[in-house]
């Protein structure tokens, strides 16, 4: 299998975890788990960079890691880091009950919903050009 074919499956599994998000956001699901989806939108959509350029995929989860070598590839200069180690604190707290454990606000969502989506374009828009 070529690296463009992997990559597009890790495309398409992250484009399922975004379409799946906003179907959740829009009958007003439990923000908690919409933000699980939030956080495997990015960190699919950067590994598919992994996978295209042909370096393996690593078996992080760390979003603003992730993002620092997507950040070789595509622009993401204007993104708000700060929303990143939210985003990032979702797969953390929001999987499992305890001290950390919190509820997303539907417009804290909506934001991040709109930056997972930006990054699934910007990646797949760099891998259909190259």
């Amino acid at each position: 299998m070529s690296n463009r074919s992997i990559a597009e499956e890790w495309i398409s599994m992250a484009k399922k975890n975004l379409e799946t998000a906003e179907l959740l956001l829009k009958v007003h699901h439990y923000t908690d788990v919409i933000a699980i989806e939030i956080h495997q939108t990015i960190e699919k959509s950067v590994k598919a960079l992994f996978a295209f350029n042909g370096t393996p995929v690593p078996r992080i989860r760390y979003i603003p890691k992730l993002m620092d070598y997507a950040a070789s590839f595509v622009d993401i200069s204007d993104i708000d880091e700060k929303a990143l180690f939210i985003i990032n604190d979702y797969y953390l707290n929001a999987r499992y009950p305890g001290p950390k454990y919190f509820l997303p606000s539907e417009d804290e969502i909506s934001q991040n919903l709109r930056l997972a989506k930006r990054i699934l374009n910007s990646i797949q828009a760099f891998i259909d050009h190259h």
